[in-house]
């Protein structure tokens, strides 16, 4: 194939070398499927700041704080001013074993208040500054999500939450591993209420680990609803959870239920592309044979989508070009050819995939 670049002008050369550093994944990507919001943590926080220090209101100074507890940085021990919202300051007078936290982002930065603490609140605190610099050792965000893994079952609400905000940007492989420390009663009791929507994409990731069959037939039964109602919250996820606990049937059913249907929107077939992305996206050290030859699968139910689909053909050509991987070459050539409703995005997309395709090692599945 000749090579894209040739004959290209400067500012065409300019945007294929942007697009591709942006195309390419970061070695430990987060999982796409389950971030939450927040996405800044309180271990995020503590993290960044310059100074961070447990304290306490005066009693006679409104707004008045002196610190108990230096956690972090350099403090000169002085009195500062800082606000804290009226029901916090309450409750700080009533309970004299509380705290507040406050932070310094620079050294000539004003003070901020980060959290209220109570004892349990702030030996977790105490537990995060501590083990924070191994954190920045090699492997150390896996050490990160082991450390909060370990607190996906802590009695404290407010702890809980810091867990999961933290689990649920790790990458999939970590959430796989980490789902047996959470209790399966526990998951179906998340997914049962509304309250937690908002965290129901992990515990569907964490379920779908489970080899239990009412899980299973649950998440079968939550597919098929998505599927026949065209509903589209959390349906990444449940795509990944149905595989998981159908690893030989699960995409033949989704090619059934989504790419063959010519029919199905847009915004859904985007939602299914996240779930196998995620999945295909598995690698393993060492070589995984059994991840390898799914991802070999999930090629082939690629080839059904762009086929169907022709316009999410800029979707896949960007995935097999985070995998490095040839495959598809022959129909999205054909696609970037004689599909006129392709948008420029998703025709640089393809060309720059066809015009790297060779360097990569290719699937067993045809071109």
């Amino acid at each position: 194939m000749t090579d894209f670049f040739t004959n290209q002008s400067r500012w065409q050369k300019t945007i294929m070398v942007v697009f591709s550093c942006l195309v390419f994944p970061t070695i430990a990507q987060a999982c796409v499927i389950c971030f939450p919001y927040p996405k800044i943590t309180l271990a995020d926080s503590l993290l960044k700041s310059k100074t961070v220090v447990m304290a306490r209101e005066r009693n006679e100074k409104a707004y008045t704080f002196y610190a108990v507890e230096v956690l972090k940085g350099a403090f000169d021990g002085i009195d500062f001013n800082a606000f804290l919202h009226s029901p916090g300051r309450r409750m700080l007078r009533q309970t004299p074993e509380d705290v507040v936290l406050f932070v310094k982002w620079r050294a000539e930065s004003d003070w901020q208040y980060l959290a209220y603490a109570d004892p349990e609140y702030q030996k977790f605190i105490r537990a995060i500054i501590r083990h924070s610099s191994r954190w920045e050792e090699f492997k150390g965000s896996k050490h990160r999500i082991e450390f909060f893994a370990g607190h996906l079952n802590h009695s404290d609400p407010k702890i809980r939450t810091q867990a999961y905000l933290e689990v649920a940007r790790a990458p999939y492989a970590s959430i796989k591993s980490i789902a047996g420390t959470v209790p399966r009663e526990r998951i179906r009791d998340f997914l049962d209420s509304w309250r937690f929507i908002e965290w129901h994409s992990l515990f569907i990731l964490m379920l779908g680990q489970s080899q239990h069959p009412d899980d299973k037939a649950f998440i079968r039964q939550q597919l098929e609803f998505a599927a026949a109602s065209n509903f589209k919250r959390n349906l990444s996820a449940w795509v990944v959870a149905y595989i998981e606990t159908n690893p030989k049937t699960g995409l033949e059913k989704i090619e059934k239920l989504y790419f063959n249907d010519k029919n199905r929107t847009p915004s859904e077939l985007k939602e299914v592309f996240k779930g196998l992305s995620v999945l295909g996206s598995e690698t393993g050290f060492p070589i995984n044979t059994v991840l390898y030859e799914r991802r070999e699968r999930i090629i082939e139910s690629y080839r059904t989508l762009i086929r169907n689909h022709p316009k999410m053909s800029g979707t896949v050509a960007k995935n097999l070009t985070n995998w490095r991987i040839r495959a598809l070459v022959g129909p999205l050539t054909q696609i970037s050819k004689n599909e006129p409703d392709l948008d420029p995005n998703s025709k640089l997309a393809i060309n720059y995939y066809l015009s790297i395709s060779q360097r990569f090692p290719p699937v067993k599945t045809s071109q």
